[in-house]
């Protein structure tokens, strides 16, 4: 709804240089918020956390690669489907510019997870604090994809979206069926560990209720890790890599991460971002539960 009020309603007293200065403060808002969150939590669940490191970590690192290589490997195949990122872009910055955004981000979710730590006290209403930060940045983004000409239908009829989200669910299942085997775990709790899609507060609330605790720390770190990943490794990687880092971000690219591929692979890959976004959205919470009825 944000998004779209953004792209009916265009506020000309914020300039392109102005709307761009805020959504890189929003940006650096939304990590610290998410660090401080992640730092809070980790006090609660550091005990869990150290057990179920190799499992977590093993997860992390391979829908990296798997989800990456899927992707990459389709859109070698069909390359007239290929989402590149925009070269005027790129041009204007310094080799060194995207290293240093990535460090910013980076510098930005150190900071708010020492704070958690620290404090070691959850903010109050959280998700009303990030709901409120997201509503800004989808308004903004709402505005400039009217400015630059892009219609409300490519969101519901990208085909590079659907593509991107359907290769997403499906390496994402396999890396959950592969490594369920390895690791001596229930292959529909196997794969519903991979079916958050990035969702980390619906998704582990999700496999806690329906497993237990245990797979709900590792959802949440599972998801949670996609976001931020992406976040940093679309400013260094987006030239080369732009499609598969944008599918990698998974549900979170209609929402967290899209101010970045914005910025980053350019604004024609917003669409494509919000399409598979949004369909990655729906499927987690009818996945999950699916999957959970063959478990017993």
């Amino acid at each position: 709804l944000a998004l779209i009020l953004g792209y009916f309603i265009d506020i000309r007293a914020l300039s392109n240089r102005i709307i761009n200065h805020i959504l890189s403060i929003v940006i650096g808002a939304i990590i610290f918020v998410m660090g401080y969150n992640f730092g809070a939590l980790a006090t609660e669940i550091q005990h869990e956390l150290s057990s179920l490191m190799l499992i977590t970590m093993s997860y992390i690192v391979a829908l990296l690669i798997i989800n990456g290589f899927a992707i990459w490997l389709f859109f070698t195949l069909k390359p007239k489907y290929k989402l590149l990122a925009d070269a005027h872009l790129h041009s204007k910055k310094s080799p060194l510019k995207p290293v240093i955004q990535s460090c910013k981000y980076l510098l930005y979710l150190v900071i708010g997870a020492f704070l958690g730590i620290y404090f070691g006290v959850k903010l109050n209403n959280i998700s009303l604090i990030i709901d409120g930060i997201l509503i800004i940045t989808l308004f903004i983004i709402g505005m400039q994809m009217r400015r630059e000409g892009h219609s409300l239908t490519q969101l519901l009829k990208n085909k590079t979206g659907i593509i991107v989200a359907c290769i997403l669910i499906i390496s994402s299942l396999v890396t959950g069926l592969i490594l369920g085997l390895i690791f001596q775990i229930s292959i529909p709790h196997a794969l519903m560990i991979t079916s958050g899609f990035g969702w980390y507060s619906l998704s582990s609330i999700l496999n806690a209720q329906l497993i237990n605790a245990h797979y709900g720390t590792i959802t949440f770190f599972i998801d949670f890790s996609r976001e931020i990943l992406a976040i940093l490794l679309i400013p260094t990687f987006a030239k080369r890599f732009g499609v598969e880092l944008l599918g990698y971000s998974g549900a979170t690219a209609m929402d967290f991460t899209l101010p970045v591929i914005k910025d980053n692979i350019g604004m024609h890959a917003v669409p494509v971002a919000i399409s598979s976004g949004f369909i990655l959205t729906i499927a987690t919470p009818i996945l999950i539960p699916i999957i959970n009825l063959f478990a017993h």
